[in-house]
């Protein structure tokens, strides 16, 4: 029957079969070989990795011997061989991939930039060199994506000259900012009145900027009639003025008369004056009074 345990050669205890150290007294239960330095049970007669013959039980374990470590040894290369040279000639020396103040990929792949001042390649070079890396890319494109990229760039060009042909993309200068627009309405001053041919009489005044010229009258208390719209910069055949006349004619002797002067200016802003009176004469070329009456017309005026 297989042996489960195993006494310890110092205290005899017994210990399960495959420890190391007896569970009683501390002691060691490996055997180490003296020739392959195995570790082998306590109670092994032979070792089980070279079958040499271990101490007898209860000896003392033999401890492997202390070997320092070796140093390793790095392969040595051989020494770079000189390029061949043709008989007669001597050998050509190496350029070497990289030198200072010009930039670019090191020997081992390493970039280095250009320097900030002086050195650098040449336009050429660098021309040179765009060109190949642009191959590169296209070699190394989808062709049918690369096809759909030069239809693209081409209809792109195309639709731009067509654009500024017919006028669909202007190069014009920027639009000027709009003018605030005007909200002030002329101011009438200098009102006067005085006596006119055949039974009238002349109504003058002055605005602060051109601008039209109408008079509305009638007999007092109602301005019921309007006089024609002239000199109207709205229309933009003139500009308007600034100093306005109109005659009124058939007026009516001995009658009271009201009447207020309107302007317009280009900006369709309309300026009046408060009501006004005058009496016409008993005679046709009576002398005309001008006098400022209040009115009772509800038009706003």
């Amino acid at each position: 029957m297989y042996q489960q345990t195993i006494p310890c050669p110092k205290c005899g205890a017994q210990n399960l079969r495959g420890q190391w150290v007896c569970a009683h007294c501390g002691n060691t239960l490996v055997a180490y070989c003296p020739s392959c330095h195995a570790g082998n049970a306590i109670d092994s007669q032979y070792c089980h990795a070279c079958h040499a013959p271990l101490l007898h039980a209860g000896a003392a374990p033999v401890q492997p011997p202390y070997q320092p470590p070796q140093p390793q040894q790095y392969q040595q290369y051989p020494p770079q061989q000189q390029p061949y040279a043709p008989q007669g000639y001597p050998p050509q020396a190496q350029q070497p991939p990289y030198q200072d103040g010009q930039g670019g990929y090191g020997q081992y792949g390493d970039y280095k930039p250009y320097p900030v001042h002086g050195g650098g390649p040449s336009p050429a070079g660098m021309l040179d060199g765009l060109a190949g890396r642009l191959k590169q890319i296209v070699q190394n494109t989808n062709p049918i994506l690369l096809s759909a990229l030069v239809v693209l760039v081409v209809g792109m060009a195309i639709f731009l000259v067509l654009a500024f042909q017919f006028g669909w993309i202007k190069t014009g200068p920027a639009p000027k900012a709009a003018a605030p627009k005007d909200t002030m309405a002329p101011v009438i001053s200098m009102l006067r009145v005085r006596e006119g041919a055949n039974s009238g009489a002349i109504i003058s005044w002055v605005t602060s900027e051109l601008s039209s010229t109408q008079v509305e009258y009638g007999v007092w208390p109602y301005a019921n009639t309007t006089t024609l719209i002239e000199n109207d910069p709205q229309t933009g055949i003139n500009q308007g003025v600034l100093v306005h006349e109109v005659g009124l004619t058939n007026l009516l002797p001995r009658t009271s008369y009201v009447y207020r002067a309107v302007s317009y200016d280009k900006a369709g802003n309309k300026g009046f004056s408060p009501d006004m009176q005058f009496d016409t004469s008993v005679a046709s070329s009576g002398t005309q009074q001008n006098t400022q009456t209040p009115s009772s017309d509800d038009s706003g005026y």
